[in-house]
């Protein structure tokens, strides 16, 4: 049987290699153009801030968190590390339009309109589910938390990640969960039948999803193999889970909830010296403790 979701591929072209250009310049945007743009952004702030305290680092004094900069606050490094995923969004936005020659909105649901209080469900569900957790762990062990609130930045932090981690993370589901999704599953549909294309629509994304993160700081600074392991396999479960809960409810519109409730609640309730972005979280847990992960 067909999937609802995969079919909004055929709204528009569909060849295989009109997928790979348009993956190829999502990625090129973000990575390259997006990286080079929050280099130059951290470099003028390194510049123009008059405070000597703040440099760039020289390959040779880069730490294990993989920061280039020293001194700049927390909430600046938010707002320069998330501004390269506008350039992600574009780089999404001119794949679809005109490679394919549809609109963005057939990456979220075959409905004309998004649901919002599907995305809210998501959003809320999961935010209670993560707090159970993290409070799980501390009740495990408290001794790999440390109370790091600071109410003046954390309170001005809640404004950086209600404003920045919904178009992070809606942005990476666009492209895992909507854009690759429906392109693989439509075109090892078209060769194995429907079957097959959903089950590699789940995979194949899940484990491109997982690649993007490996070189994040919280993977990079593992001890041991072990260590590595497990986040790769954390990252390729979360991205596997939130494909299979698209295709289930066929749209994108709970994932989007999920994984903006996964990210904004790990970032405002708990931080560690190996997060990839930093943050002012209530608090601070040890890099033995970190089973409390984020998607991002």
């Amino acid at each position: 049987m067909s999937n609802d979701f995969i079919q909004l591929a055929y709204r528009g072209n569909n060849q295989w290699w009109r997928y790979l250009l348009g993956s190829l310049l999502a990625l090129f945007t973000f990575q390259i153009i997006g990286g080079i743009a929050t280099v130059m952004l951290l470099g003028s702030y390194v510049q123009l801030d008059g405070d000597p305290s703040t440099k760039m680092l020289p390959p040779s004094e880069i730490g294990a968190d993989g920061l280039f900069v020293e001194g700049v606050p927390p909430s600046l490094l938010y707002i320069f590390f998330n501004l390269a995923f506008v350039f992600f969004l574009l780089g999404i936005y001119l794949a679809v339009t005109f490679f394919h020659g549809r609109s963005l909105g057939t990456l979220i649901t075959p409905a004309k309109r998004i649901n919002w209080k599907r995305v809210g469900q998501g959003f809320w569900v999961f935010s209670i589910l993560k707090v159970i957790e993290i409070v799980g762990n501390y009740w495990l062990a408290p001794e790999d938390f440390t109370l790091n609130f600071q109410p003046r930045a954390f309170f001005s932090f809640i404004g950086l990640v209600i404003l920045f981690t919904p178009l992070q993370t809606a942005t990476e589901e666009l492209f895992c969960r909507g854009y690759l999704l429906q392109g693989i599953g439509s075109l090892f549909g078209n060769l194995f039948g429907s079957k097959w294309g959903q089950w590699m629509g789940v995979i194949l994304p899940s484990l491109l999803f997982t690649c993007l993160h490996l070189l994040n700081p919280e993977v990079q600074t593992q001890k041991n193999w072990q260590g590595v392991a497990s986040l790769v396999t954390y990252y390729f479960m979360v991205g596997a889970f939130l494909a299979w809960l698209t295709l289930k409810d066929n749209t994108l519109e709970l994932a989007l909830g999920v994984h903006a409730a996964n990210n904004m609640t790990t970032f405002l309730l708990v931080t560690s010296s190996n997060s990839a972005i930093p943050s002012p979280a209530i608090f601070s847990i040890s890099e033995r403790g970190c089973c409390i992960k984020n998607m991002s």
